[in-house]
């Protein structure tokens, strides 16, 4: 429907995520990021990273997440 795109929520449990971590917020509306945007890159770099795998080093993982780096946050 195209209702604000640029901003969703993900929710992540188990597999090495520290619990109670809430990463980044929307604007007052909920249509924007209002600070620490994490692009679907970056999360796909996390979940490599909680998986074991060195997003650095791993050439196959580079296709896949771009200059996405992990969320600091979360690893």
């Amino acid at each position: 429907r195209d209702h604000w795109p640029a901003c969703q929520s993900v929710f992540l449990a188990g597999g090495g995520v520290p619990a109670g971590v809430v990463v980044g917020a929307s604007g007052r509306d909920g249509g924007y990021p209002a600070h620490t945007p994490v692009s679907p890159a970056d999360l796909a770099a996390t979940l490599y990273r909680l998986m074991g795998l060195d997003t650095n080093t791993d050439p196959r993982l580079r296709p896949f997440i771009g200059a996405g780096v992990p969320v600091a946050e979360l690893v």
